[in-house]
């Protein structure tokens, strides 16, 4: 006979929790913040996404620029044995003019097929020098740019920082509001509703920081040497270049 009244008792129990306005109110509290949970989670799975892609984005800049780099060099060293090339036709051109008249029988230098074949270089020289200035430029370009998204990398990491900081209060709140119904403390409640409120402001506080400080103030400068002008000559060695060897006639 007592069965049936226990569990009679125990249904008017459980009716009786199920209708508690605590309850509810702490139930309807939890669901709010399991729906703030999912939009912080949300949004911060995209921000560590965007580091991800901005780091790979910078990195590829960078090894274009490197590319760019290794081709202002190359373009610089083929210019310089160019024009070294050049200088000793127009230097043993000269020194023939200069030299007094070999003796009879003696073959005349072919002044004038140096002076020649030095001018043929002039525009090879040039074009040379603009393709070194252009492979400069793109370095310099892809660096600035390389800079700039590691500027934006460093942001966005600050962000992502950030909501991973709500993300946790968020998960605390609710934590804390699934207690107050066990231990039936209002007192948990206004805590666990508390750390929800300060992951949405968290959260907020995110899209607020500023990314001036982030971005280095200067960015990294090339190393590669820019080729010097067409009409710049190497420099002359201690003889003043009077020693320098006549061209060989079969390679020009």
């Amino acid at each position: 006979m007592s069965e049936p009244h226990e569990h009679l008792e125990h249904a008017e129990h459980d009716s009786h929790h199920a209708h508690d306005p605590f309850d509810r109110r702490v139930a309807v509290s939890m669901a709010i913040i399991a729906a703030i949970l999912a939009g912080i989670s949300t949004a911060g799975h995209r921000k560590h996404n965007e580091v991800l892609q901005l780091q790979g984005e910078s990195n590829r800049m960078r090894t274009e620029a490197a590319a760019f780099e290794v081709i202002k060099s190359n373009n610089f060293a083929w210019y310089q044995a160019k024009r070294n090339r050049q200088a000793l036709y127009e230097t043993s051109a000269a020194l023939a003019e200069a030299a007094p008249a070999g003796g009879e029988g003696r073959k005349p230098a072919p002044v004038e097929k140096w002076r020649k074949a030095a001018a043929e270089y002039n525009d090879e020289l040039k074009q040379i020098k603009a393709d070194g200035d252009a492979a400069g430029k793109k370095a310099e370009e892809l660096s600035r740019t390389a800079t700039r998204l590691r500027g934006e990398v460093e942001h966005a990491h600050h962000q992502a920082d950030r909501l991973d900081l709500a993300h946790l209060l968020a998960e605390v709140g609710l934590v804390v509001c699934s207690v107050s119904i066990l231990t039936k403390r209002k007192a948990f409640w206004v805590a666990g509703v508390v750390a929800a409120a300060l992951a949405l402001g968290v959260a907020g506080s995110a899209y607020l920081i500023s990314d001036h400080a982030d971005h280095p103030a200067t960015h990294e400068e090339s190393d590669g040497h820019a080729a010097p002008d067409a009409g710049q000559k190497p420099p002359k060695g201690g003889d003043g270049g009077k020693s320098n060897p006549a061209p060989d006639k079969s390679n020009h």
